[in-house]
């Protein structure tokens, strides 16, 4: 006679064969959802953030530096505290900062951070300097303590940028463009975010 332990295995190995095969079932269909825009300095939370006076480049979103200028890079460039670099009205100067440069036809995307700790006096007199010549204060939002948002016109066209104070750290970010359509507030602003992610200690 058929032990009883036999008998269940044989019956469970009759069920397993007789079990009708099923495929997974079908995912959910997509549900309808409103696509995530990039953080603007509007909506970032940029209070108790630390930046680092130490290279940073290397750390630039590729994506918000595309979005900053509107297509593909077609040039980079970065130097670091005491390279000889080449300013933008083509004077040349000692660096004592950690910066980068992209461009690509008419348009530039910039970043930089002063090595030397600055006070919040000093970054007082930072602010005033930014808003000399043909520059003009724009834009919301925060970018440090102290820190300013500034429109300006250049041989290059329209700078916008962000200047600002992280802790003894000074932060700026700038677009140029000969378009102001390749220059906006909110490009602008999307730039700055993705510098301040990637300088932030």
């Amino acid at each position: 006679m058929r032990s009883w332990t036999a008998t269940v295995a044989a019956l469970v190995v009759l069920l397993a064969g007789c079990t009708p095969s099923t495929s997974p079932p079908d995912p959910p269909p997509p549900s309808s959802t409103t696509a995530v825009l990039p953080a603007t300095l509007e909506s970032y939370d940029a209070d108790g953030v630390a930046v680092s006076r130490a290279p940073f480049c290397d750390r630039v979103s590729p994506t918000g530096i595309e979005r900053a200028l509107g297509r593909a890079a077609r040039s980079h460039r970065e130097y670091g505290n005491g390279d000889r670099i080449r300013l933008p009205d083509g004077t040349r100067t000692i660096a004592h900062e950690y910066g980068c440069e992209w461009q690509a036809p008419g348009v530039a995307a910039r970043a930089w951070v002063f090595v030397p700790p600055v006070s919040r006096g000093r970054a007082g007199r930072l602010v005033d300097e930014a808003l000399t010549g043909r520059c003009s204060r724009t834009g919301s939002g925060k970018f440090g303590r102290p820190s300013v948002a500034a429109r300006c016109r250049t041989d290059e066209g329209v700078e916008r940028s962000w200047r600002g104070l992280f802790g003894d750290a000074w932060l700026v970010c700038t677009l140029t463009a000969r378009s102001p359509s390749d220059a906006t507030d909110q490009r602008t602003s999307e730039w700055c975010v993705s510098v301040l992610e990637a300088a932030r200690a």
